[in-house]
Order: C-alpha cells, then structure tokens, then sequence
C-alpha cells in the first residue's frame, strides 16, 4: 500500500481532576507451517480450513464467535517466525485488535506490546495470571491485559468478540457481558490491586458475566483509544479521497476550504457516534481552524505542502461509576 498523502495528529489534552472499527486477527506465532491472513464470517468456515477443534486457534475462535456483538468477519494467521514477524509482512492488511498465540522460542509479550505501541490503529489483547505480569510490561496505551486464573480457553477471544462489532462511540470496555467464560472468584480488594496496575478482570455483577473496567496498561480507558483511532483514520482516508478524486486541488482559499470541510464532515460524524461532547445546548463541542492561503508560507507553496489545519474537540466520555443518595422518611 502506498503511503497516504494526509498525516494526521492528535494530541489528548488531560483534563486535571477530572468501529465495529477494524478486524479482529488471532495470529499464532513460531508454527510448524504458515497459515496466510484470511478472513472468516463463522466457525464451521474456520473448520472448514482446517483448524482442529483442540488447537488454540479454534478455541479462541469459538469463544469469540458466541458473543451477542460479534463482529461480521475475523482475520486468522499462522507463522513460522515470531509474532512481530509475521505482522510486519502483513501490516498493511486491515485488522485491528491482535490476539496472540505465542509459540516456543516466540517473542515475549512485552517485546510484542512495544511492537503494536510502534503502530497507528492496532491494538493487543493479552491475558495474564496475576498483576506481578503487568508491572514487567510498562505503560502502553495499546495493550489491554486480562488478568484471569481461570481453566476457560479463549477470554481474550470472548472480551474481542463481544466489542469488536460495535460502533465506537457507542460503548466503553467496563461492565462488556461475556459469554462462555467462568469469571474468578475474586474480593474488592484483589479487584482494587488489578485496576491499580490497569488490569481488568472478568467478575460477576448483577447475574452477568462482565469486564470488571475498560483500561489499557497506561491506565487510560480503551475507548478514548478507539475514539483518537477512529478521528485519525477517517479524516487521513476521505482526505486522501478527496485528493484522489480532484483534478487539482488549489492551493487558494477554496480548496483549503474543501479540506476543511472533510475534516468538519468527521468531526460531524464522531459526534452523531457518541465520541464528541455536546454542551449545554446540544452542540458538539469541536472546532476547525485552517490557515488561509496569505497565512501559509511561500516554501510550503513552493512545496505543495498544506500544514495549516487544526481541529479540536472534547471526548464525550462515559460514566464508570455513580453513587446515588436518597432519602426515607418514616
């Protein structure tokens, strides 16, 4: 894939006190043969390729399958190399969120979560024992850590499954009812000490099965990360559409205009999706400042290179937790 025309920033400003999007990919590392990248609507398809029933793959599979929100496709793919290997010779491909099966002599999964930190859109999702585990592997908004001691194969597979097919914007990663996992018998204090170290764990509330949060290990909430994903990607591709489809687009007022109208397009859409703010008024809380024509400078001209748009807006958030008080009177 060439490289797009349109580089796209963001940077979160954290505020003090205070799709389904891609395709899910198993990837297995260091195989005894090579699986290429293929995409899968079901299980019997997955079958139907080969994949035992007792293989990791198909577990994960399955698992990800009986979900109520599963996504309408899956990515599958086998190496004889590491993991990292393998997705570099498939980068370009379009998945999103990652499930390893890491291999004999495979890389270790901290290797791997700086791997997709490295990335612009991907995301792992690991699971691990205990939370000793997640402090070995650092801060990375990209990975998102299941602490589970349970028996159950596939709770990654279940946590991808049941988020992967809805639209972002519309959810948050926290209180995400999970099929076909037995959750860990755990007390609020051992809940407190995962969600310290941005761990989730998989608990029962309410009769449900649920993700007990919604972190990645930089303790940052993993739909802020899809949000910023999300923005990213949609104002690069109609960007670069609009270029595509453009004879020329002039480097005058109106075509810096039409720029900015692509971007607004976007920010218009994030916010129908939940992920932009309203205020008080129902507005979407976002702006677009793009430099007119006398603003840029004569070298950027020279270059046909436009590096005056801004965009801003403020995350609509979520609510996590509430507390309700109420009174009685005899």
């Amino acid at each position: 894939m060439a490289k797009n025309d349109v580089t796209v920033k963001i940077t979160q400003k954290q505020v003090a006190g205070s799709a389904g999007f891609g395709v899910p990919l198993i990837i297995q590392g260091m195989s005894t043969a090579v699986k290429d990248y293929k995409e899968y609507g079901s299980l019997d398809e997955i079958m139907e390729d080969g994949f035992e029933q007792d293989s990791l793959i198909y577990k994960q599979c399955t698992k990800l399958f009986m979900q109520n929100n599963r996504p309408a496709k899956i990515a599958v793919c086998a190496g004889t190399g590491k993991v990292t290997e393998t997705l570099n010779l498939i980068k370009e491909k379009d998945f999103r969120q990652i499930i390893p099966i890491l291999g004999e002599n495979d890389d270790v999964v901290k290797d791997l979560a700086a791997y997709i930190e490295t990335t612009e859109d991907k995301m792992l999702f690991i699971k691990v024992a205990d939370t000793a585990s997640l402090a070995a592997l650092g801060k990375m908004d990209r990975t998102m850590a299941i602490v589970y001691s349970g028996t159950d194969e596939g709770v990654e597979g279940a946590l991808v499954g049941a988020t992967a097919g809805l639209t972002v914007g519309s959810f948050t990663y926290k209180n995400v009812i999970i099929k076909g996992i037995e959750p860990d018998s755990l007390t609020d204090a051992q809940i407190d000490t995962v969600h310290k170290a941005s761990g989730i764990c998989i608990v029962r509330k309410a009769g449900d099965i649920v993700t007990s949060e919604g972190m990645v290990l930089s303790g940052e909430y993993a739909d802020i990360i899809d949000s910023k994903d999300y923005v990213i990607k949609n104002i690069a591709y109609k960007s670069q559409k609009l270029l595509n489809s453009s004879p020329k687009l002039s480097f005058d007022n109106v075509g810096i205009s039409q720029l900015e109208g692509v971007v607004t397009s976007v920010l218009k859409e994030a916010s129908s999706m939940g992920i932009i703010a309203l205020d008080e008024d129902g507005i979407p809380i976002y702006s677009t400042d793009f430099a007119t024509r006398a603003e840029t400078s004569e070298a950027d001209r020279a270059a046909r290179t436009y590096n005056g748009g801004k965009f801003s807006f403020d995350l609509a958030g979520a609510i996590h937790y509430a507390t309700i008080n109420g009174t009685i009177e005899a």
